[in-house]
């Protein structure tokens, strides 16, 4: 039995060294993500006290009244919805890619990130637009669509498509 024990505390030690070797080497994809999330809680913050000054009746007021617990929560959540993605795609990288030489795990990790910084981009770009006073409505699916069509007009329909039909099968679902 002390002999599993031991093969056991040797075989986690190894994996928690090659995954913090891992996040070494996505340090700064880390440091992305917080700049990212922080930026987007300074002009979402902001967006909701303009709201607030602006509001005219008390349940507007009550609306848009700052609750730390809340706007804390929904940041925390975001920080674990990123180091997710970010995680995800260094375990898939060192599961999958690097096994059969197609990238390594700081790329697929760039991936997941990458997808996380998008989504953090869009939020920060429409609370910078809703706080300046313009009325700018970002469509992701419609901006990957046009980079891809770039590179493949028919890569580019087949993703249009696909993220249609999840739409649709969503809607559906839902009703």
């Amino acid at each position: 039995m002390t002999h599993n024990l031991a093969t056991a505390a040797i075989m986690w030690a190894v994996f928690a060294s090659e995954a913090l070797n891992a996040l070494h080497d996505l340090r700064w994809m880390l440091v992305l993500m917080v700049t990212l999330i922080l930026t987007d809680f300074w002009w979402g913050w902001s967006e909701n006290r303009m709201h607030y000054k602006a509001a005219k009746s008390k349940r507007e007021r009550e609306k848009y009244k700052f609750h730390f617990s809340a706007a804390g929560r929904r940041t925390l959540n975001k920080l674990v919805d990123y180091m997710t993605y970010l995680l995800v795609g260094c375990v898939t990288g060192l599961a999958v890619t690097e096994p059969l030489g197609i990238c390594g795990h700081t790329a697929t990790a760039a991936v997941g990130i990458g997808l996380g910084c998008l989504f953090e981009l869009s939020s920060i770009a429409g609370h910078v637009c809703a706080v300046k006073g313009f009325d700018v409505r970002l469509n992701l699916k419609a901006l990957l669509v046009a980079i891809v069509k770039r590179k493949s007009e028919a890569m580019g329909e087949i993703l249009d498509e696909g993220i249609t039909e999840i739409k649709d099968k969503n809607r559906e679902d839902s009703i």
